[in-house]
């Protein structure tokens, strides 16, 4: 039979009562709090017994104590001479145990509870879940604004995806706690004043969830980054998760366990523990780059078969009687849009060593983009057909202003087609077409004949994304 259990608890600081009732409960089923981690919270296997559990704060302790101070230690005596046994302590939270029946409280006075509470919070945990609320909202605020800017860009890109999610949850989870605490707050003061300690709530339910959608998120990532093909994407996104994240975590933590061991004072430990962090990020940083370098010179992060992940091209529509073309194929996916883009050019060396025949050779490139959540179609379509021309009215003189004017969609297979037009010099060969669930933006060198815009409808318009 295992005598050690771990378990992730999710109460919210202040939720002493909760917290309290919780640990009864276990100690009930035979198993007794032991050690508080930054993660987990550790049990040993006991007789199920009635145990009496208090938490209190002591707002002047912290994480890179190395040992309790004076102060806290008298508080510990005076603890024990009435029973209560330190269990367990992280930082502030100081968790108590009692054997005996029915003991005398360590806290008395609701007033004082109350204002201890609020003290540990103030010094620690309000002002970093500021910080990170407003971090938070910023980041949000720009995913926001690159989404009225670029919807497509945004949806279509895992990693856009992924981080937003992380925000939202973020806002969400510190949002409801400091909203819930300042509530609790208010109403415990004037209950304090009447003598009573009012009781503390946790939204573990919110925070298992929050936990639940972002293994989900996490999975979902690595997965779509994994099906886009991309060989440096998918190795970044696996380091960085993997080995990244947990170093830096493992760092921090395994560092403030050493120092706490070899007496540090707590300011030392904690400006070195601060250090310790920067210099692992710009190592990590120069790490991945020359990764990244050293892995184009080997060859690594060639993607293989470039030429036939290419739905469209030039090949496809006429015979350049040229074999050399350039093409660039990149492909983003997530469950609400999936993007294509497609660029194939003469290379540039061509145009130094023969000029009329690089100008003289055809180019193609287009955007493909498939509309997996129907509600997002408009937005998407408007994204591509109106310019940045016509976002900046007023902004482009006369004669010089480009969009997009109705098109005949017939020989294209389309619902609807637009032309690129450029005022003052007339139409390019630059078309906007829209098909049942995917919208297809695709410019030629030349003037597409009937022929070669039935096989890009065939192809892009009906085929296979």
């Amino acid at each position: 039979m295992k005598e050690i259990k771990r378990r992730m608890e999710t109460f919210s600081f202040y939720d002493r009562t909760g917290t309290e009732r919780h640990l009864e409960e276990m100690a009930e089923q035979g198993w007794r709090l032991e050690k508080i981690g930054p993660f987990f919270w550790t049990y040993r296997k006991i007789e199920p017994q009635r145990l009496a559990f208090s938490v209190c704060c002591f707002p002047k302790a912290s994480q890179f104590d190395p040992e309790p101070s004076e102060e806290q230690q008298t508080f510990y005596d005076f603890c024990e001479h009435s029973g209560w046994v330190l269990a367990a302590s992280n930082a502030q939270l100081q968790v108590f145990c009692n054997e005996r029946e029915n003991p005398v409280p360590i806290e008395t006075d609701p007033v004082l509870e109350v204002e201890s509470i609020h003290q540990t919070m103030k010094r620690s945990l309000i002002p970093s879940q500021l910080g990170l609320l407003a971090v938070a909202v910023l980041n949000a605020a720009l995913v926001v604004w690159r989404l009225s800017g670029d919807p497509i860009g945004v949806l279509a890109n895992p990693a856009n995806l992924f981080t937003s999610l992380c925000w939202v949850i973020i806002v969400s989870l510190v949002g409801v706690e400091l909203g819930s605490y300042f509530r609790w707050h208010r109403k415990a003061v004037l209950a304090a004043e009447r003598g009573e300690f009012l009781e503390t709530g946790s939204h573990r339910k919110l925070q298992i969830g929050a936990l639940v959608l972002l293994a989900a998120g996490t999975a979902w990532f690595i997965l779509s980054i994994a099906l886009s093909g991309s060989r440096l994407m998918t190795a970044m996104a696996l380091v960085l998760l993997f080995v990244y994240a947990p170093l830096l975590l493992f760092l921090g933590w395994g560092i403030k366990k050493l120092l706490r061991r070899k007496k540090v004072p707590a300011r030392t430990s904690m400006a070195v523990t601060i250090i310790a962090a920067l210099v692992t990020a710009f190592a990590f940083l120069g790490l991945m780059t020359f990764g990244i370098i050293f892995g184009h010179g080997q060859g690594w992060w060639r993607e293989d078969g470039g030429q036939s992940r290419a739905p469209l091209t030039v090949e496809d529509l006429l015979d350049p009687g040229y074999d050399g073309y350039d093409l660039h194929c990149a492909r983003e996916e997530t469950l609400l849009l999936g993007r294509i883009y497609v660029q194939q050019d003469p290379p540039i060396s061509l145009a130094k060593e023969d000029l009329a025949r690089y100008q003289e050779l055809p180019s193609i490139n287009y955007t493909w983009v498939q509309v997996r959540a129907p509600f997002l179609y408009g937005l998407c379509l408007d994204s591509l057909r109106y310019g940045k021309d016509d976002r900046e009215e007023g902004q482009v003189p006369e004669g010089h202003k480009r969009y997009y004017e109705s098109a005949d969609p017939a020989p294209w297979g389309a619902d609807r087609a637009f032309r690129w037009i450029i005022q003052d010099i007339g139409p390019r060969d630059i078309y906007l077409l829209c098909y049942p669930d995917r919208i297809l933006e695709v410019g030629f060198s030349w003037a597409p004949t009937p022929e070669q815009m039935r096989i890009v409808g065939e192809t892009l318009g009906r085929g296979e994304f």
